[in-house]
């Protein structure tokens, strides 16, 4: 996992221990079991996503080219909205980096293995259903989104690119070449919301995201595991 998610993880430790230790006119956290009114409320919120992906298989010239993303982590934001105490939406966007190992035949039966390094941004717009209402409660996820992925291609060689500046007219020089690409995605999942204040809160969430990269053969499964802190007004 990256050191953006174990920071983040961290941090959250160092959060909810402060939240217990200041006093805000209670004696103590309330309890777990009591009810809580959430609506309409807006939150804000960081995200750590520990993410694990199936391989991606293309069809290439040669035979099956094979792609697979070690698991990573990304970190992020989000902003939700109460619309009542128990449904609330909620928009997420989250980045990171990602190392992709590829196996692909050449024309003469022989198997290339490469490693790419990639940078990951994903954006998500969900519902989320509280089952109970209950400071502590499970809840159920459901929604639609985008994956952009970019890589260098640093195997090739480099590519004339050429530009305009104003003062010195055309300026040509070479870089690596890169391939990026946005595809749609869905996902669902489930998990456990504690509202440890009136405006504290944590959640955990385990649930699965899909996609097709573009030219892959079948959609890609992809399973995660997510963490967010936050605080409602």
């Amino acid at each position: 996992m990256s050191a953006l998610p174990q920071r983040f993880f961290a941090a959250t430790i160092l959060l909810v221990a402060t939240a217990a230790s200041v006093p805000s006119g209670q004696a103590q956290i309330p309890w777990a079991t009591d009810a809580i009114d959430r609506a309409p409320s807006i939150e804000f919120y960081g995200i750590g996503q520990y993410l694990h992906s199936d391989g991606i298989t293309f069809d290439g010239p040669w035979g099956d080219v094979k792609l697979q993303m070690d698991d990573t982590g990304l970190g992020g934001f989000g902003v939700g909205y109460h619309f009542n105490n128990y449904l609330s939406m909620r928009l997420d966007f989250m980045f990171g980096g990602a190392n992709f190992k590829v196996r692909a035949p050449d024309r003469f039966g022989s198997i290339l293995e490469l490693e790419q390094n990639a940078f990951l941004h994903t954006g998500r717009l969900n519902l989320d259903y509280n089952i109970i209402n209950r400071r502590l409660t499970p809840f159920v996820t459901a929604g639609i989104g985008y994956q952009y992925l970019e890589m260098e291609l640093r195997h090739l060689p480099p590519v004339e690119v050429c530009w305009w500046d104003p003062w010195w007219g055309w300026v040509c020089g070479y870089a690596v070449p890169y391939a990026a690409e946005t595809d749609f995605t869905w996902n669902v999942g489930a998990g456990l919301r504690w509202d440890v204040t009136d405006s504290f809160f944590i959640k955990l969430l385990g649930g699965a995201n899909w996609l097709q990269y573009s030219g892959a053969r079948d959609v890609t499964t992809q399973i995660e595991a997510v963490f967010s802190v936050g605080w409602r007004f």
